[in-house]
């Protein structure tokens, strides 16, 4: 194969991703996703918190459209403020023209049918829990700082080879 003892090494133990170097460069990455995934987690949670808050209606159902190919019904309901929504429904679940479902107005005037403000406040909690215990791990990872270390168990130039 042509490979000198000397040489195997250098593929595996002088590999980049084991320098003090490689190490150091990539030490910050996890702390600034940490940020960003706490802000995703955050803006989740109070999104899901608002729309939990939001106010149950009494819909009319308007009309109702036969989706034979996938088996579900298309139904159009209109708030007592006047704002419309298309829902997709299944066969089993669809309500008569004419009938007054629950349904939840949220922000911006879109309509969903059904109260499902229980189910928003505990994914609201879970988000909201998640994202403070991440930006308390950050304060406390802030304080308490890494040691300057890395797994590295020979010097760097270990591995080099001579020069011919």
């Amino acid at each position: 194969m042509g490979l000198r003892e000397h040489q195997i090494g250098k593929g595996t133990l002088g590999y980049k991703g084991e320098t003090a170097e490689y190490f150091e460069s990539k030490r910050g990455l996890w702390d600034h996703f940490r940020w960003l995934l706490a802000a995703i987690c955050l803006v989740l949670g109070v999104a899901f918190l608002v729309a939990s808050a939001s106010p149950v209606v009494a819909a009319r159902v308007v009309s109702v459209t036969d989706d034979g190919a996938a088996g579900t019904n298309t139904v159009v309901l209109v708030a007592p403020n006047g704002a419309t929504a298309a829902v997709t429904v299944a066969y089993a679940d669809t309500p008569a023209v004419g009938a007054s479902e629950q349904a939840t107005q949220l922000p911006g005037g879109r309509l969903i049918l059904g109260d499902h403000s229980a189910q928003g406040r505990g994914a609201a909690l879970i988000f909201l829990a998640l994202g403070g215990g991440i930006v308390l791990r950050a304060a406390w990872r802030i304080r308490h700082p890494r040691p300057r270390q890395t797994t590295v168990l020979v010097p760097d130039d270990t591995y080099a080879l001579p020069p011919h």
